[in-house]
């Protein structure tokens, strides 16, 4: 533990003890002084940040360190104006900062114990915050799944600790590598299974559309923050000397990658498709530590954060563009233009790797699924509706950062995470789930029974849970019963 994480994690106590003081001005959301231990917290976390890259010490933790506080800073100032008025922002503040103390000490943590406390207190701090969301039946949907679900993988994680414990005398995270075979297998797997459950993966994947009822600043962390811990488990027990643990990761987040990304397209509502779209993010996120690429891990979780916190907070006008969009006459699209940027991308991305030597890393299959993501939106730019000076400038802006990620990006996340996995699982089933998902994402564009069968998996995977039927008295003026939205009668 660096000697700075003591004080970050002070500073954010004192963020809890804040939040419940009472307000000197009315003004004032109440709870909302936690906000100003938590930018000290986030000073002291820079500093600590600064001092890692120096000594080249755990880059990895300080980086998740800093990105988890300074999140934390963001939506508690959004959730001051946000939940001006709100009886339960009090229990926001100071539930919000207490998540950061969990997962600011699992992140911290040498030893097993302290880091599967940490894990823990966030789980039960988020449990909490998700409860705020009101007394509906939805947000009691959401607390039980969450609960069940999240406490699964808790259960899972401290078994994991028990069974390191007895077998290597240690509570280190260091004697993790001197596991047996039997032991290494079975950590492997409990590990596997916490990081599954809080990544919001097939199988336990049931309370993370739920959780769409809670409020927006819950819904920021959770999304940006929260589910990425995953990612950190993992990386802290790469050393386990077993090749079970990682193909369980690796197929649940190939399963969830491919089916969430369906269940966003069928999404109709702003937060469903967001939700859907962080299901699949942390499946990409779980498939690459199943890899070993634990520093594209670490690249996709805080630039994953950062888009997701964005989105979330700017969720409230998202229906008004919307509705402006559509009032707005739709211009043909140009199909010349789609192909040159497409192009312009592709040849790019190709002259990059060849020119870096990236595509001679183990990990450098991962970069099919960037690549192929950034060529589709050069194609989309190329082809939309801007004037061709504007698409010509945003064909090459995208272009431009596609060759630094590939050839700049990839291998320096690579390099300040040196971390090799005992077991990694081998790269031809990253390739396959490559192809799995650019045929499904096809197919569901198209029609015919197949592309049926894909709309109802993916409809049924992303619908969120119905809350129960309220009982009912009928009499003469009784309307006709409601059965929840359409969308839960089709199918």
């Amino acid at each position: 533990m660096s000697l700075l994480a003591p004080l970050t994690i002070a500073a954010l106590l004192a963020a809890v003890v804040a939040a419940l003081l009472p307000e000197v001005a009315r003004r004032h959301t109440p709870g909302s002084l936690a906000a100003w231990p938590a930018a000290v917290a986030a000073i002291v976390a820079t500093v600590s940040l600064a001092s890692a890259l120096a000594t080249d010490d755990d880059i990895a933790g300080s980086a998740l360190a800093l990105l988890v506080v300074a999140l934390t800073v963001i939506v508690q100032a959004y959730a001051s104006r946000n939940l001006r008025g709100d009886p339960r922002s009090r229990s926001f503040f100071a539930l919000s900062s207490l998540a950061a103390v969990g997962s600011t000490t699992a992140i911290a943590a040498n030893d097993v114990v302290l880091l599967a406390a940490g894990w823990t207190l966030g789980t039960v701090s988020m449990i909490a915050l998700i409860s705020t969301g009101g007394a509906g039946p939805q947000t009691r949907i959401a607390v039980s799944r969450s609960t069940v679900a999240l406490l699964l993988g808790d259960a899972a994680l401290w078994a994991a600790v028990i069974v390191a414990v007895a077998s290597t005398g240690s509570v280190s995270l260091a004697a993790l590598g001197s596991l047996d075979v039997t032991s290494a297998a079975v950590v492997s797997v409990l590990v596997a299974v916490a990081a599954v459950a809080r990544a919001g993966s097939f199988p336990l994947h049931g309370w993370l559309p739920a959780t769409a009822a809670t409020t927006t600043p819950v819904s920021a962390l959770l999304h940006a923050g929260f589910v990425n811990a995953g990612a950190l488990l993992l990386l802290r027990y790469a050393a386990v000397p077993s090749a079970v643990g990682p193909w369980v990761v690796a197929v649940a987040g190939a399963i969830t990658m491919i089916v969430a990304t369906l269940a966003m397209l069928t999404r109709p509502d702003v937060k469903g498709r967001l939700v859907q779209s962080t299901a699949a993010q942390m499946g990409f996120l779980l498939l690459a530590c199943g890899l070993g690429a634990f520093g594209v891990a670490l690249v996709h979780a805080i630039g994953h954060a950062l888009y997701k916190a964005s989105l979330f907070l700017g969720a409230g006008s998202a229906v008004e563009h919307a509705l402006k969009g559509r009032a707005i006459a739709v211009p043909m699209l140009s199909r010349g233009g789609a192909i040159v940027g497409g192009a312009v991308v592709l040849l790019t991305g190709a002259a990059a790797l060849a020119a870096s030597g990236a595509i001679t890393h183990s990990a450098a299959v991962l970069l099919l699924f960037a690549w192929a993501t950034a060529v589709i939106a050069g194609a989309r730019i190329g082809g939309g509706s801007s004037p061709a000076a504007t698409r010509t400038a945003l064909v090459a802006g995208l272009a431009a950062a596609t060759a630094a990620y590939l050839a700049v990006v990839f291998p320096a996340a690579e390099a300040l995470t040196p971390i090799a996995a005992a077991a990694p699982v081998p790269a031809p089933f990253a390739i396959a789930v490559f192809v799995i998902a650019a045929v499904s994402g096809l197919a569901a564009r198209g029609s015919g029974r197949f592309a049926d069968h894909l709309f109802a998996l993916a409809f049924a995977w992303g619908r969120p849970p119905l809350p129960p039927t309220a009982p009912r008295t009928d009499t003469s003026w009784t309307p006709a019963p409601a059965d929840g939205p359409l969308e839960y009668r089709r199918f």
